[in-house]
Order: C-alpha cells, then structure tokens, then sequence
C-alpha cells in the first residue's frame, strides 16, 4: 500500500531585493539567507522522490543532507556578528537552524522506524500519521518565527522581500501539503477496512467461527462508516480520483462481509458437522451401523459437499474482485499523485 505524506515548512525564506540605500542591510540578509534554497531544494528532492513510490527509508539519505547542510549554515551564520549591534535576526536565523535540525534528526528519524510497523494495524497507521502532523507542525512553527525575525528586520532596514509565495519551490511544497493532506484523509477510510478484512481472513484460516462473525460485523460496520464519511468529501483541487476508488473498495468490503462470507460460514457449519457426524459413523463397527446412520453420514457427505463446491466458487470469485479492486485503488492513487504533486 501506498502511504506517504510530505509537509515541510523550510519555504518561508526568503530572498530579498534591496533599495539602494539599505545596501549593506541586504547584504547582511543575503548571508544569512544564502543557505536556503539550497536547503529548500534538497526537502523538494525529497518530497518528489517520496511522491513517486520510494518510501521513507528508501529516501533517507535526502533527510541526512538536508541534516548536513543545516549544520553547515548554522556553524556559518554563528560566526556573523549583529547588524549595528542588532542580533535579533542573525539568532532568530539559527534557532530556525537548531529547531529544523531537532525536527530532521529526531522526529523525520522516528517515522523512518514508524513507517515499518505502520501497516501492522490502523491505530499504528494513525499513530504514525499524527506523529508525522506534528513534526510538519514543529517545522511550520519555525518557519513562522523565522520569518517574523526577517520580517522586523526588513522593515527596519527598508528592504522589500520577495513575496514567499512567489518561489516555485516554496509553491510547490505548499501543493504537496495539500495533496497529501486529502490523500492521507482518503488513505485513512481506506486502511481501516483494508485492516479489518485481514483479521477477517485470519479468523477464516483458524475456522474461528466465532471471529469470523465477529470480524464480519467490524467490516461491514467499518466500510459502511467509510462510504460515509467519503460523501463529505470533494478531493483536493475538486479531483475525486482516490475518493472513487476508495469507495468502489469499500463497496467490495461490504458486499463481502455480507454475501460472501456467510457462504464461507455455512461451509464452516456443515463442515463442523461432517465431522462430527464422521467421527460417531467411523467409531460405531460397521455391524453396529444402522441405516439411520448411513443415512445421516450420506447427508452429511453430500451437505458437506455441496457447501464445498459453493464456498470454492464464492472464494474464487472473491478474490479475483479483490485483486481488482486493490490494483485499482493503488493505480489510483499513482494517478492521483502524478497529476496533483508538482513534477519539478
């Protein structure tokens, strides 16, 4: 399954164009800032690998440049002395430094782990998603201070920055959060049926019976909860590619749950009995054997067999739907993310 999020918050810096009278004063930010696009352009890297099927770990090495490049430039920046005996921005500069290496070498670090058991169950799934919020929270608030330290300043020194929205790179982080915001809402309804038709089949392969039916109401009850909630929703930039497919997997999920598997139960029934009832004929001498019992084992064979023959072409079918639904679902999400994640 596809999962993946990228919401980075480095964008909000910041070239600046200078009034011939405050010169210096644009120098002095040019130095500081001269560090970011290098910095931006590694997460976007980053983010455009991650949007193209590579996993987290798979791209981890982008995460240890961007970590490099931040010591680079905070062992730089920390050499510069206040502009006319004014600090503030140089250190407002490094504690947006310090704040981005904390997110990068310990929050951005533990989704790599995270990501691993992630798919083992939907409160992992969600776990990791939260964890995940809150460092591109973590970063969105350094952004944000950083960027009121320029911001004061610039005004103080007459200079006019270029508007943040205006950087290709920085617009195209921004759409990404958006993308993956819709996509990780979708991905969620998903998973959670997704999940819960695996611990149905668990309990199928056990001959659980009890779990069976169990696991049979949780699915119905949770696609149904999915279907649902997918009404509410329009799709990022009015795109309802993932919400479709996510709905016509939901739609299977239900319908399994309720006309498939209660085929697979009967089975589970009938041959519960067969081999009761096989047990008691096979342990009586065949002298001992009366009709009755040949008649019931005989009912019991061809119950049995009949329940087989319906449970093979019931499994059979369910099957080839399943596939066709994920394939389906995953083509959409590739689809998805291609056309709504910028290429470059």
């Amino acid at each position: 399954m596809k999962m993946k999020k990228i919401c980075f918050s480095l964008l909000l810096i910041f070239s600046s164009t200078l009034l011939v009278k405050a010169q210096t004063a644009g120098e002095y930010m040019d130095e500081l800032n001269k560090d970011m696009k290098t910095i931006t352009q590694t997460v976007w890297e980053y983010v455009s690998a991650t949007s193209h099927g590579n996993n987290a770990k798979k791209v981890d090495k982008k995460r240890l440049e961007v970590l490099q490049i931040l010591l680079d430039s905070k062992s730089r920046i920390a050499n510069m002395g206040p502009f006319n005996g004014n600090s503030a921005y140089r250190d407002g500069v490094i504690k947006y430094l310090d704040l981005s290496y904390a997110v990068f070498n310990e929050d951005y670090a533990n989704l790599v782990d995270m990501e691993e058991i992630a798919e083992q169950s939907y409160d992992y799934m969600e776990a990791y998603m939260m964890a995940k919020d809150k460092a591109n929270e973590k970063l969105d608030k350094a952004g944000d201070e950083m960027k009121v330290a320029e911001e004061a300043f610039a005004k103080d020194n007459h200079i006019n920055l270029v508007d943040p929205a205006k950087d290709k790179i920085s617009e195209n982080l921004r759409i990404s959060n958006l993308v993956y915001d819709h996509y990780n809402e979708v991905y969620l309804v998903f998973f959670k049926s997704y999940k819960q038709e695996f611990y149905l089949l668990e309990a199928i392969n056990k001959d659980d019976v009890n779990a069976t039916e169990q696991n049979r109401n949780a699915l119905m009850a949770t696609a149904t909860e999915g279907i649902d909630k997918l009404k509410k929703m329009t799709g990022y930039n009015n795109d309802p590619t993932i919400i479709l497919a996510c709905k016509k997997i939901l739609e299977f999920y239900k319908s399994e749950a309720e006309k498939d598997i209660p085929v697979i139960q009967d089975f589970q029934l009938k041959k519960e009995n067969f081999e009761k009832v096989q047990a008691a004929f096979e342990a009586k001498k065949e002298a001992d054997r009366t009709q009755a019992d040949v008649d019931l084992f005989n009912g019991a064979v061809n119950s049995y067999n009949d329940a087989l023959n319906k449970v093979n072409a019931t499994n059979e079918k369910t099957y080839a739907d399943r596939g066709k639904y994920l394939d389906d679902w995953n083509k959409a999400v590739e689809t998805f993310l291609d056309k709504q994640v910028p290429q470059d």
